[in-house]
């Protein structure tokens, strides 16, 4: 019969398990697989996004840097033409105010009364004077305050001419005195406003551009350069398309802005330099040949020829020859044997021939080849004018075409880099 098994008694340990054998290798129960660390997130997208932003940002500040640069040329040119239409107005001023008191002189000189011809062109050459000074303000409101006060001085001068009109040369030869003087005070002004001109003529404000755009271009090039090695190493790859097209556009939109700047560089050269110059130099003939009119006729009327006269004549006489070789103008020679003539009558004594030889209308005559040579001078400085108005029309056209290609590359340089970028963006989505 068989036995059950036996159990332990309560309260009896149970038995403990046998030891390995040497050379046993014993297992782990299997149990639940340990918990995994979940990896973080990739920051990958957020660069990206980022740099679209700064490559956005960095073609279409070089873009901005072209749009203000090619305005700034445009608006400039724009007054080009001003300052060469200014000077020869302010020369045409020079000329009716001079014309004006050697009439005055001349009107004495015949003995004619208050109502007389000569009289009457006088007064009308200085309101023409005043005319134009008027036009000068409105076409050139940063003249204005200087044009205001030689308007004032142009008064009072007309008032003391108009005081000698219809007088005895003995009474008329202290006032024209001192409308001699007032004039020279007048051409003074009127010379210093010219200088001002010039002065601004002769800038180059786009040179001063060049440095600050080329700088703007390279630095927002390199931002470019960083952008496309932080791509690479990012991706591995080594050319992104859309970040090449907005280099290429950065590098267009420069050249864009150096050929503009060179566009108004040539035209202003034409404008500012050029035609500006022959401006000067005909309207400086004129002058310096009233002047030297205006000489041999207070000398008639004053019946003075001395040393003091003579160089006086010589100097505006050689002043207003250098300036007429400058342009190729006629007409001063035969002026010159005409003054000859006049200047050995004075020398004499010869008072009444020498007032019959300057007031003589004939041709060869004093007065004659003066009005001669003005008008040739009047012609040259006429087609100066025009010629420099013509020159930054054309270019200020020129300027507007590149204006809108800069902007329209900008835009689309632009677009480009952050189309490339976003190519990559998709990767990691």
């Amino acid at each position: 019969m068989s036995q059950a098994p036996l159990r332990p008694a309560r309260g009896t340990p149970a038995p403990t398990p046998p030891a390995p054998s040497r050379g046993v290798v014993t297992r782990p129960a299997a149990g639940p697989p340990p918990d995994l660390a979940t990896p973080a997130p990739s920051r990958t997208p957020q660069l990206l996004q980022r740099l679209q932003v700064v490559v956005a940002l960095a073609v279409l500040v070089a873009g901005a840097m072209g749009v203000w640069v090619i305005a700034d040329l445009h608006g400039d040119l724009a007054g080009a033409p001003d300052l060469a239409q200014q000077y020869a107005r302010l020369g045409q001023v020079q000329h009716d105010l001079s014309t004006a008191a050697r009439l005055a002189d001349e009107s004495v000189i015949l003995k004619e009364s208050a109502g007389s011809a000569r009289a009457n062109d006088a007064t009308t050459a200085v309101v023409d004077a005043s005319g134009l000074l008027v036009q000068a303000a409105r076409e050139r409101p940063q003249d204005a305050d200087a044009l205001q006060a030689i308007g004032g001085d142009v008064l009072r001068f007309s008032l003391t001419l108009s005081s000698a009109f219809g007088q005895s040369p003995g009474k008329a030869a202290p006032i024209l005195a001192d409308a001699q003087q007032q004039l020279e005070a007048l051409l003074t002004e009127i010379g210093n406003l010219q200088a001002q001109l010039a002065t601004e003529a002769a800038a180059r404000p786009w040179s001063e551009t060049t440095p600050a755009v080329v700088l703007a271009g390279l630095a927002m090039l390199a931002v470019l350069a960083w952008a496309s090695w932080a791509v690479a190493h990012r991706s591995h790859r080594v050319l992104n398309l859309g970040l090449l097209g907005a280099a290429l556009s950065l590098l267009v939109v420069i050249g864009i802005t150096a050929a503009a700047q060179g566009t108004a560089g040539s035209a202003s050269d034409s404008s500012r330099t050029t035609q500006f110059a022959h401006v000067v130099n005909s309207a400086e003939a004129v002058r310096h040949l009233d002047a030297a009119q205006q000489v041999l006729t207070t000398a008639v009327l004053t019946q003075t020829w001395n040393t003091a006269a003579e160089t006086s004549y010589t100097t505006e006489f050689t002043a207003a020859s250098t300036a007429a070789k400058s342009e190729d103008l006629p007409g001063l020679t035969g002026f010159s044997d005409a003054a000859d003539a006049l200047a050995t009558q004075m020398a004499k004594g010869d008072w009444s021939g020498a007032a019959a030889s300057l007031l003589s209308g004939k041709s060869g005559a004093l007065a004659s080849q003066a009005d001669t040579f003005r008008s040739a001078g009047g012609t040259a400085s006429e087609n100066a004018v025009s010629v420099a108005a013509t020159a930054p029309g054309t270019a200020r056209t020129t300027l507007v075409v590149q204006l809108v290609l800069v902007i329209l590359i900008a835009l689309a340089g632009a677009s480009l880099g952050v189309l490339g970028l976003h190519q990559r963006l998709r990767e990691y989505r």
